[in-house]
This record gives structure tokens, C-alpha cells and sequence, in this order.
């Protein structure tokens, strides 16, 4: 209280329609503009000392939409898989499947953890079910798979009796592989009980020494977003090598 027992004048803010005062809304805003152009020019930078011709842009919008947008025009997206424990309101769990599901280009997703010291896609591992996913996957993978040292072919749990009702000769894959000039196959049979799908593949990709994964994603609807069936889930929080994924 005062000596006129009035009490002294409180400071007035404005505020916007989100309550947020306008002075702290702009600091706010100067502290993003400032760090966006930290990482441009630490981008910029770390790519011309790798000899990577780059170039950096900044639009807004949701970021599973803008990224989507942007790799309809590239042969492929690099993402790193999202570490739940760093991710963000502006980066989402979800942000890899959801741009994988939409984008409609194969999405090279890389593990958040560990370090990648050699270059990828020499010893790759394909997911084959005779599916339409793994179809479609077969064939973006086409620009590795030419320059790979050597492909193995894995399928979960096979079915022969279905395969032997529609047809299928074992040797279809192989000769379609030589046609493109793929490496020779080696054909991987696993059976899921106990481990479950996405595990056999991780399993079977570390046996064998691959450094690469290549398959189709998998999902069983849409509501509000793509949630994804058990194999794609584990693989996108437990991957222990690069992982392309079309769908």
C-alpha cells in the first residue's frame, strides 16, 4: 500500500489472442530467428566440408506435411528415427511413420543412437512376403541393390502351401534379380513364434551382417493418424541399422 493508501500501478502487457504477452512473444520469436540461422549455417557448413552440394530451406507448416511435400520431388527422404526421449511439440513420436505413410517416396530412416562410420547399403537385407509393400519396396530400392556387395532375401514365417497353390517357383525372385543385375540372393527362411516379426529381422540382420534393411511398411488404418501394425513399431523404435522404407 501506498501513503494515499491506493496500491501502486501494476505493469499492463498486451496480449495476443493466445494469451502470451506481446514482449515475451517477441523474444520469443527473436530467439527462433536467431537459432535458425545458427543451423543454416552449421548445415551450410558441415556440407561443404563433406563435399555435399546442399542447400537449406526453412518453410512453415506442420512438419509431417512439409516434409512430405518436399521428398515428392527427391528419389528419396533421409530421417533420423525419433528419440522419444528428445522429441518435442515440434517434433512428434510420430513424425516418421506419418511421413513415411504420406510422402509417397522411399524413406531412409537412420537410428538415433550409435554412429554410422562407413557408407551404408554394401550388405542389404530384404523383407520379402510376395506382398504388394514388399513389391513396391523391390523396386525403389533398385539404385542400392545395383551397387550392393551382397542381398539376402528374408521371409517370416513362409508359407509354401501358398506359394505352391498360386505357382510360385522358388527361383522367381533370383532370376528377377539377375535380370536387374542385383546381387545373387541368399535366400533366408525365420519363423516369428516367440520373438515376433519385427525382432526375427533385427536378429536376422545382425546375423548375417547386413548394414542396411530394406522393406515395405506396414499399418492397418487411418483415423486421426497412421497407427502401425507390431512389426513396423518395433522396427521403427529398436533399429540397430538404416532402414528404407517404402509404402
Amino acid at each position: 500500500m501506498t501513503e494515499g493508501g491506493t496500491d501502486p500501478p501494476t505493469p499492463r502487457y498486451m496480449h495476443s489472442e493466445a494469451g502470451v504477452s506481446e514482449q515475451i512473444l517477441a523474444t520469443f520469436l527473436e530467439q527462433i530467428a536467431r537459432e535458425k540461422i545458427e543451423i543454416k549455417n552449421n548445415f551450410l557448413m558441415y556440407s561443404e566440408e563433406a563435399k555435399i552440394k546442399a542447400q537449406c530451406r526453412m518453410p512453415k507448416g506442420p512438419i509431417e506435411e512439409v516434409l512430405a511435400v518436399h521428398a515428392r520431388s527427391c528419389d528419396m527422404l533421409i530421417m533420423s528415427q525419433t528419440d522419444i526421449a528428445q522429441s518435442t511439440w515440434a517434433i512428434p513420436p510420430s513424425i516418421v511413420d506419418s511421413v513415411i505413410t504420406s510422402a509417397g517416396r522411399p524413406v531412409l530412416v537412420t537410428p538415433c543412437i550409435g554412429e554410422i562410420k562407413q557408407p551404408i547399403g554394401a550388405h542389404v537385407l530384404f523383407c520379402w512376403d510376395y506382398g504388394r509393400r514388399a513389391a513396391r519396396a523391390l523396386a525403389d530400392a533398385a539404385p542400392i541393390l545395383c551397387a550392393a556387395a551382397t542381398l539376402t532375401v528374408l521371409t517370416v514365417d513362409p508359407q509354401p502351401e501358398m506359394l505352391n497353390s498360386l505357382d510360385i517357383e522358388p527361383d522367381d525372385l533370383p532370376a528377377y534379380c539377375a535380370a536387374r543385375s542385383y546381387p545373387k540372393p541368399r535366400i533366408v527362411h525365420s519363423i516369428s513364434e516367440g520373438v515376433g516379426i519385427g525382432n526375427s529381422i533385427l536378429n536376422t540382420a545382425a546375423d548375417y551382417g547386413c548394414d542396411m534393411i530394406v522393406m515395405g511398411l506396414y499399418n492397418r488404418s487411418r483415423v486421426r493418424e497412421w497407427i502401425l501394425g507390431g512389426t513396423s513399431k518395433t522396427l521403427l523404435q529398436s533399429m540397430t541399422v538404416p532402414i528404407l522404407f517404402s509404402h
